[in-house]
């Protein structure tokens, strides 16, 4: 009897647990981290979720590359099945069949040097801290929005495009075309899909660990580099001199 009560008593903590977790699941599809932003990468049984837990300080501006690119059936249905879990009107008509695509945009930070520089510098020492305790935290560096036909061409003839943080550190986008600089708050736009990195381990000449490179979540690291952090032996005798 005591064994049975034991058993049913797991199976509801299990229902309720996946229960919660698919809720939560549900709700971190329906919100997207930030560009440049730090996730952490959360898996339970066959279900997968993430959750913006941080935004990196950098005092300089990141730059973006940004590409127009035509919807294709895989990248509609994304787009589509956002929409519709969020309960949004889906303006964008699609047709395979028709010649004509309609477009979204994909923003990516490209400078993975100059990022990486500044996650390993002083202002990011606590942020650098906490990534070092868990490999299951990532970078989001890529995300795929659409704007309204009007707003598109602001896009399309940007000499450049950089990412600052203002004086909240809230991230923001900056177009700048003829010499002129427009802000973009990411509100202002419809994201619906985003890619993350993972960082590649090692250590300085202190044996602390650091970050010395930035790749695409599932790639290798660099030989002598780990995703891992535990995997970064650090030896901290030079401390007790």
């Amino acid at each position: 009897m005591k064994n049975c009560f034991i058993y049913i008593f797991s199976v509801v903590v299990l229902f309720y647990s996946c229960g919660s977790f698919k809720a939560e699941q549900r709700t971190s599809a329906l919100t997207f981290p930030e560009l440049g932003s730090i996730i952490k990468k959360k898996g339970m049984l066959w279900y997968g979720t993430s959750e913006q837990v941080g935004i990196p300080l950098w005092s300089e501006p990141m730059t973006v590359n940004i590409r127009q690119l035509p919807f294709n059936p895989d990248s509609y249905n994304t787009y589509a099945k956002y929409m519709s879990s969020a309960g949004k009107i889906n303006s964008i008509a699609y047709n395979d069949s028709l010649p004509y695509k309609p477009k979204y945009l994909r923003l990516e930070l490209v400078d993975k040097i100059r990022l990486t520089r500044a996650l390993n510098s002083e202002p990011n020492e606590a942020v650098l801290s906490y990534l070092a305790n868990d490999a299951d935290y990532k970078i989001v560096t890529r995300m795929d929005f659409t704007v309204p036909e009007t707003v598109m061409p602001t896009f399309e003839l940007a000499d450049n495009v950089v990412l600052i943080q203002d004086k909240f550190n809230k991230v923001q986008l900056v177009l700048i075309a003829n010499g002129k600089e427009e802000l973009v708050n990411f509100n202002e736009i419809q994201i619906f899909d985003f890619e993350y990195s993972s960082f590649c381990w090692g250590e300085d000449r202190y044996h602390r660990k650091r970050i010395e490179n930035i790749v695409s979540d599932g790639s290798k690291c660099p030989k002598g580099t780990f995703v891992k952090p535990s995997k970064v032996k650090a030896d901290k005798s030079y401390l007790k001199f």
